[in-house]
C-alpha cells in the first residue's frame, strides 16, 4: 500500500479488489474504511507533519474505536514502520480496554 521513491518521499497508493486505484494520505482497508479512515484523515488534516509518536497514537485511538465497535475481534494488532532505511515491525500491541459503561448503551440487547 506504500511506496518509497527514488528520492525517498512516500507514497500511498491502492488498488481494491474491482480494481480501483487511488492515492491518499491516509488510507484502510476492511471496516477501517469505514470508521478509522476518516479518524485519520482528519487528524492528518489538522496535523500534516506529526511525528511518528503521533501517528502511532492516532493508529492506537482507531483501533480501540475499531474494536469497541466490532467486540467479536480480538484487540492485539501489529505496526509495521518503513522508512527509507527498512522496515521495522513492531511486537503485537493489545491497548486496555474497558468495558465499564456498556450497561449505559440501550438498543442493541
Amino acid at each position: 500500500m506504500c511506496s518509497l521513491l527514488e528520492d525517498y518521499r512516500t507514497e500511498n497508493r491502492f488498488v481494491d479488489k474491482i480494481g480501483v486505484a487511488y492515492e491518499s494520505p491516509t488510507i484502510c482497508t476492511g471496516y477501517g474504511a469505514y470508521i478509522a479512515n476518516p479518524l485519520l484523515r482528519e487528524a492528518y488534516e489538522n496535523n500534516p507533519n506529526m511525528t511518528l509518536e503521533e501517528a502511532q497514537k492516532q493508529i492506537e485511538r482507531c483501533m480501540k474505536i475499531l474494536y469497541y465497535r466490532d467486540a467479536r475481534s480480538i484487540n492485539k494488532y501489529e505496526v509495521a514502520i518503513v522508512t527509507k532505511d527498512g522496515c521495522i515491525v513492531k511486537p503485537p500491541v493489545q491497548p486496555e480496554t474497558n468495558w465499564e459503561i456498556a450497561h449505559l448503551i440501550k438498543g442493541y440487547e
